[in-house]
């Protein structure tokens, strides 16, 4: 029986024989991970799984299942059919099928396997305190007494990456709540759903997502239909067992948004009649922030809670969402605002400016100049623009979904945050990989989510693991001096859009990384 090694940044496809080339080396921080994939082919069900690894260093297996990606990622928006124009830049023409999806082998002594092709994932973690050291580990697979046997040189590196709940750089999946009920028909506020929020918040921290946005409050009306309270105890349920698990930070969820892109007002999202700088909408903002914010600090939180105001501000309606900002700091004094945006005249509205990639490339000038006051900057990718943007397709690169820390970095920015972590649009994910939001309109191939539903929680996809490595790699950057960090990430990219997915460059680099704290 033969078995080829890949590392975690190749595809793999069911109907495709490999034709990259193997890794040859292993190269792991302390408190980091490391991950490899053997392709094989087998006769026979019953199968062994095995490692021989130095002390502080562990192995996990997983199976990997091919998924269905329907349409490819069109140049500038959404998706295309039209593969000439895609052919530069996607990995395959669209449909096709890809290794993503990551099923754990719990007990890797009796794995059941299937007859034929076979792709294993193998994720190794390190310990903080193991021992720097130069060894070889083998991987061994025996299937109804066939044999195949992986020998790779790996070297425990002096870098260290702090855990999630100590990071310096923020993570922000945003965990979509009513997917959770829908797909497992599981109503909030049930034992069946909150051992499943719980396993959904375990596995995001895994993914070092150490910022969680949470639910926004829920109107209460009088018998009249008029806005007397807000109910927020979903938001505080959630928010109790998040800071209980380890999150850094929770948010505050939306309020309010526009209902065109280019008109001056925004508008609550509750109703979405009245805008936020008439006197009904100050009314109920008022109420909603006050007892959001006796809700806070009744519980101690306001040196860990964020409040969302507005989703994707624009320039036509930046003065509305300044009026917005107003209300919010006049009822919760001292509260961090962080939002996703889209304008750069929101001076003194936001504290964080979390900035589409699209966006900040096109007003990098003035997003620069907006740093050098001390403003603070994160970035995210979401649905728009599609082509060939840093984003976690999977008809792109996976390197495209990695290098986007390097960018985070090499900007100086403070933080990730993507908008699809378990986004399915209540269709089957398995085989509907584009998030449709629209007759015949879908976004970018996996870009609403980065795990699937399994039957007790969410599964990991190879892209949730690429972006654990890429986040892992910002964490040991961000511990470079600032220039030996940017002459590193220089090698990889100069922007959002211009990167080399060479897989043999960035090995080279990545180890580069790794050896720089010797």
């Amino acid at each position: 029986m033969k078995a080829e090694v890949y590392g975690e940044n190749t595809w793999l496809y069911p109907d495709k024989e490999p034709s990259g080339q193997g890794i040859t080396e292993l190269y792991i921080a302390r408190g980091g991970h490391a991950g490899i994939q053997i392709y094989t082919t087998v006769h026979g069900r019953e199968a062994r799984l095995e490692t021989v690894l130095p002390e502080g260093v562990i192995a996990q297996w997983y199976q990997m299942r091919p998924v269905s990606v329907e349409r490819n990622s069109a140049p500038d928006t959404l998706t295309t059919l039209n593969y000439d124009e895609v052919k530069d830049y996607v990995t395959r023409r669209a449909p096709f099928e890809v290794y993503d999806l990551m099923e754990e082998i719990e007990d890797p002594s009796h794995a059941a396997l299937k007859d034929g092709r076979v792709v294993l994932f193998v994720r190794l973690a390190a310990s903080a305190n193991a021992k720097p050291t130069q060894t070889t580990v083998r991987f061994m697979l025996t299937v109804d007494g066939q044999f195949a046997a992986v020998e790779l040189p790996l070297f425990v590196t002096h870098a260290c990456v702090p855990p999630a709940c100590e990071s310096s750089f923020s993570v922000n999946n945003w965990l979509d709540y009513a997917e959770i009920e829908q797909y497992y028909c599981a109503d909030a506020g049930s034992d069946r759903y909150r051992e499943l929020l719980d396993a959904y918040l375990r596995n995001l921290l895994e993914l070092r997502s150490n910022h969680l946005k949470l639910p926004s409050g829920k109107p209460v009306f009088d018998e009249n239909g008029k806005v007397v309270d807000f109910d927020f105890t979903e938001c505080e349920t959630v928010a109790r067992r998040a800071l209980e698990l380890g999150f850094q930070y929770v948010y505050g969820g939306f309020v309010a948004r526009f209902r065109v892109w280019n008109e001056e007002e925004q508008y609550l999202l509750w109703d979405r009649d009245v805008g936020v700088t008439s006197m009904e909408g100050y009314r109920q903002l008022k109420i909603y922030f006050t007892r959001l914010w006796d809700l806070v600090t009744a519980n101690g939180w306001q040196d860990r809670w964020m409040q969302c105001l507005v989703d994707e501000p624009q320039f036509p309606n930046s003065m509305s969402y300044r009026a917005l900002s107003g209300i919010c700091r006049k009822c919760m004094p001292g509260v961090t605002i962080n939002d996703p945006v889209e304008s750069t005249d929101l001076q003194g509205a936001t504290d964080v400016w979390c900035v589409k990639q699209a966006v900040f490339d096109k007003y990098r000038d003035e997003f620069k100049y907006l740093q050098q006051l001390g403003e603070r900057i994160t970035v995210y990718t979401c649905g728009f623009p599609a082509g060939k943007w840093m984003n976690r397709a999977t008809d792109l690169p996976l390197l495209a979904g990695r290098l986007v820390f390097w960018r985070c970095v090499q900007e100086d920015f403070e933080g990730f945050l993507h908008w699809g972590y378990n986004a399915y649009a209540h269709v089957d994910p398995l085989r509907h990989n584009c998030y449709p939001c629209g007759e015949d309109i879908a976004m970018p191939p996996g870009n609403g989510f980065i795990v699937y539903p399994g039957e007790n929680g969410p599964l990991y996809t190879l892209r949730a693991q690429v972006q654990l490595f890429g986040a892992e790699d910002a964490e040991l950057l961000r511990q470079l001096p600032a220039e030996k960090a940017r002459e590193l990430c220089d090698k990889v990219c100069c922007s959002f859009e211009e990167y080399d997915p060479s897989e043999a460059n960035f090995a080279g680099v990545h180890r580069e990384l790794l050896t720089a704290f010797d």
